[in-house]
């Protein structure tokens, strides 16, 4: 993971936040010089697979036992939808691949539109649920030999990789020469992030490794030859981080804060294009 002779490039202190998922421990996020990429400083021999050791984080639940799970997985059902228009806007006929896809239920969602898809996911218990669903999933792209692919989606994932550039550099060989490479990611310089700072759940500390700017995420596809192509907006989730966010301060009326706080997140977000997660299409350069 990280050394802490890696964390040279990022000495501006940001934050200092608390594992809410599982651990307890307290990690501090570090800006780079240009402030456009934070990362969580982690040690290099450190089991990062702990931290993942739960069966209430979102990627991986089956079932909603709570009200908040239960928005969640409406929320999750519609963005479903909102992904599948984002698809077909970009090509007609698609093979997709969907890198890091948890239980695959965005994947089995595209394969019911008669669309080939591929997951990779590193969680063994997601594998089975995925090959439950008859999807075809891997365990790493090393697996994929020469396939190629026209879509290539990361939903909230690269901030969880080790190397954003070694995930980037080798799923570019694997997608087409007229190829979209889709991504989404939070955006740790939204107005909900600055509200809540080391509360703000999109931090996810240490399963965020990494916490992008919409410039820092351009400036890194472009160094791996990628040119942005267009982006959208997720609005629903300045309402659910902001309510999970408020919930963690333990602030009066959360669903009350949640909805204010992310309306104007949302507003200026259409100003200055900072909102709470967006997604990020980008194809590759001439």
């Amino acid at each position: 993971m990280f050394h802490v002779k890696q964390m040279k490039k990022y000495n501006n202190y940001y934050c200092t936040a608390k594992d809410r998922l599982v651990t307890g421990e307290l990690f501090s996020v570090y800006y780079n010089n240009e402030r456009s990429v934070a990362k969580t400083k982690i040690d290099l021999e450190e089991d990062m697979y702990r931290f993942y050791k739960t069966n209430i984080y979102n990627s991986h639940k089956v079932e909603s036992k709570t009200f908040t799970d239960k928005l969640y997985f409406i929320s999750r059902r519609a963005m479903m939808f909102f992904k599948y228009k984002i698809i077909k806007s970009l090509v007609k006929q698609t093979k997709l691949l969907d890198y890091g896809c948890g239980n695959g239920d965005f994947l089995k969602y595209i394969s019911d539109k008669q669309i080939p898809v591929t997951g990779i996911e590193k969680s063994l218990s997601s594998q089975k649920i995925c090959q439950s669903k008859g999807i075809s999933v891997f365990s790493s792209v090393k697996h994929l030999g020469t396939s190629s692919y026209n879509i290539i989606t990361l939903w909230h994932v690269l901030e969880h990789v080790p190397s954003p550039t070694k995930c980037i550099s080798a799923l570019s060989e694997l997608l087409s020469k007229e190829g979209s490479l889709v991504l989404a990611v939070p955006n740790i310089q939204s107005f909900d992030s600055q509200v809540f700072k080391e509360e703000w759940a999109a931090l996810d500390v240490p399963r965020h490794l990494w916490h992008f700017t919409p410039k820092g995420l351009i400036e890194l596809l472009k160094k791996e030859k990628f040119v942005l192509f267009k982006t959208k907006p997720l609005p629903l989730d300045a309402y659910y981080i902001s309510l999970l966010s408020a919930r963690r301060k333990k602030m009066f009326l959360p669903w009350i804060v949640a909805f204010i706080v992310g309306t104007i997140s949302n507003i200026v977000g259409v100003f200055n294009g900072n909102y709470s997660s967006s997604v990020f299409v980008f194809r590759k350069s001439n």
